[in-house]
């Protein structure tokens, strides 16, 4: 009997500067093999180095040993990141950004994605923030799906990085879920109708595949 080989061992950690070199290369990798930048904001030097240096705090993932993936959390928000306009927040209200995550594709399908996610929001906790918010492509169902699993909602439908659509997604920390009886499937490529939604204070927290393989998400009016 050939005993199947064990699963290598995942392992997450806080990044330093020492880092920098492997997660440049991480990154242009892992966008590279997309290969899209309306799907994934490719990044620069620069924006890794100050994340590591005081700007935020990075997590990074290794897989059988090997450096598979890191994810951001943004804590000084220039004003070009800083979202409180656009979520309704107050200037002295507290918000950081998940501005971020890359996995290299043969790590793909193992939950690193979601854990990314699930521990960022957790050091933001502990860090005190009540706000965090995120972007994602409409296009890159794999990022707003974990995002919505993770307690974000869909609230803005927005251009960024060189006029590429994003939805605006918010999460509050203790937030109180909204009803779930009422709202309106709307599929995921129709901006318009969710942009209508939107400007009248409606918000998306969950989605379902089509049978046809689209996705469609579920609005609902404010609180």
């Amino acid at each position: 009997m050939i005993e199947a080989a064990a699963a290598p061992e995942t392992r997450y950690a806080p990044l330093d500067g020492a880092h920098l070199d492997a997660v440049m290369q991480l990154h242009l990798a892992a966008t590279g093999a997309v290969g899209r930048a309306d799907l994934i904001k490719p990044e620069n030097r620069d924006f890794f180095e100050r994340i590591l240096t005081g700007a935020g705090r990075m997590f990074g993932v290794w897989r059988g040993g090997a450096f598979v993936g890191y994810g951001v959390l943004q804590l000084d928000l220039p004003p070009s990141e800083d979202a409180r306009p656009q979520l309704g927040l107050k200037a002295t209200e507290s918000l950081a950004k998940l501005a971020g995550a890359c996995v290299l594709p043969e790590a793909w399908g193992h939950g690193i994605h979601d854990a990314l996610i699930e521990i960022r929001v957790a050091e933001a906790r502990r860090l005190g923030l009540d706000h965090l918010y995120a972007t994602a492509a409409p296009g890159n169902a794999r990022s707003w799906e974990n995002l919505l699993a993770a307690g974000f909602s869909v609230c803005g439908l927005v251009e960024k990085y060189g006029g590429h659509q994003r939805y605006l997604l918010h999460r509050r920390e203790g937030a109180p879920q909204r009803p779930t009886d009422d709202g309106v499937w709307l599929g995921a490529e129709d901006t318009a109708g969710q942009v209508e939604l939107i400007a009248k204070g409606w918000a998306a927290g969950q989605w379902r595949r089509r049978a046809d393989g689209g996705r469609d998400l579920f609005y609902r009016g404010p609180a």
